[in-house]
């Protein structure tokens, strides 16, 4: 059990969120944290640098991103240990919310150190309450695998979810994305939302096949907000969604194979069935 603000023989980590964009949405208590901390490690020492710049604070700075993460675990440990206090951030936004920290945190707590989230900037609410689609129950994936078998796979594994589903995407992956999420997802309602807090903020609100014809233009930080499924299984006419990929020149083992992946269920039992009716 931890309680946050008793006194310990140990430092504590501050998990301190930084502006997206706009530098007015860092909170004063996240100004006074950087502030009170001995060390501050970051994902990317010259944005954080620059940020403290503009706030006037001078502090030692450490640099520690998702490749070297494991490499200052034990110093990082070693240094709230010994009663200093840590602050960590990210280039923008929240730490470990598909950012680096994870780790840190993790052996953190299996140390018996204090952990402290402070509250602030985060690209996925501010394009959720934007979107226009359901805020009342939602998912939050991140990125999607960069491998698009993975990444397809990854949806199927979540296609049938009825909350809104929130995905953070690069410019250079957003049309692959977008058809990956039509072909698997269906001709859903989605918001891409991008550039949040910045002078460009866009929320772009429609259908994906409709969106997938501009996506060239989608440029900047993005975020995909989707609605969650509205099929329901048992109205699901599988063999005539097969006869369809024939139709389109699929092979039927093919077709089954697409199919039977699509909607996560049994190939051989699909391809039986199939074959009692044909």
């Amino acid at each position: 059990m931890q309680k946050s603000y008793e006194n310990s023989i140990y430092g504590k980590l501050y998990i301190i969120p930084t502006p997206i964009g706009n530098l007015d949405d860092i909170t004063i208590r996240a100004i006074n944290t950087l502030k009170e901390v001995d060390i501050i490690y970051a994902e990317d020492t010259r944005e954080t640098l620059n940020l403290l710049k503009k706030l006037n604070i001078t502090k030692k700075v450490e640099s520690c991103h998702k490749y070297t993460e494991m490499l200052h675990l034990e110093k990082i440990i070693n240094i709230l240990k010994s009663g200093q206090n840590i602050g960590y951030v990210t280039d923008r936004g929240t730490p470990l919310i598909s950012d680096p920290g994870n780790y840190i945190v993790e052996n953190a707590i299996k140390e018996n150190i204090t952990v402290i989230a402070l509250p602030g900037a985060s690209a996925l609410l501010p394009a959720l309450n934007m979107s226009g689609l359901s805020n009342e129950r939602f998912l939050f994936y991140g990125f999607l695998d960069s491998k698009p078998n993975i990444a397809k796979q990854e949806l199927i594994n979540i296609k049938d979810i009825k909350y809104t589903i929130i995905f953070y995407e690069s410019p250079h992956r957003i049309e692959r994305t977008l058809n990956l999420m039509l072909n698997v997802l269906g001709d859903r309602k989605i918001a891409i939302v991008r550039e949040i807090s910045k002078i460009y903020e866009e929320v772009i609100r429609d259908n994906i096949s409709n969106i997938i014809k501009i996506c060239d233009k989608i440029i900047g930080e993005i975020v995909i907000v989707i609605e969650g499924s509205k099929e329901e299984e048992k109205n699901i006419n599988y063999k005539d969604k097969i006869d369809e990929l024939i139709n389109k020149g699929y092979s039927k083992k093919d077709a089954v194979k697409e199919i039977a992946d699509c909607y996560n269920i049994s190939k051989n039992k699909l391809y039986n069935e199939y074959i009692k009716e044909h």
